[in-house]
């Protein structure tokens, strides 16, 4: 879905690419996107999700080594999970875990928030 601005401009996201174009409504549907004149900068504020893990143990995760403790709870947690229909009693150990993850998690939208040079930010959204 196209989103707009103030300044009627509206962008796509789609497959790894960014479109944008000036969005008039006056215009018949053919002629209601144009490229914006000339060169424009642009500026993106986004957040970075990790690639799948492979089998290549030379790679190096985006995931800062504080957080992989998070990734070994959540693995630890699900172990317990899948036990639990042999053994009910391994819903206390599973709980453990999640509470670990769960903790790790909070740090780690802490950590998020920051934008390592200052205090953390708040976005609020809004309707248009």
């Amino acid at each position: 879905m196209a989103l707009t601005d103030q300044q009627d401009y509206v962008y796509w996201i789609e497959r790894d690419s960014i479109a944008i174009a000036k969005y008039d409504s006056s215009q018949n549907v053919d002629n209601q996107f144009t490229g914006p004149e000339g060169d424009k900068d642009i500026h993106m504020y986004v957040s970075e999700y990790a690639d799948d893990f492979t089998e290549d143990l030379t790679e190096e995760s985006i995931i800062p080594s504080e957080f992989h403790e998070a990734l070994v709870f959540r693995a630890v947690q699900r172990g317990y999970e899948v036990k639990m229909s042999q053994n009910p009693e391994m819903v206390k150990n599973a709980s453990y875990f999640q509470g670990g993850f769960d903790k790790v998690v909070k740090e780690g939208q802490k950590y998020a928030n920051i934008g390592r040079t200052g205090g953390s930010y708040h976005i609020s959204g809004s309707d248009y």
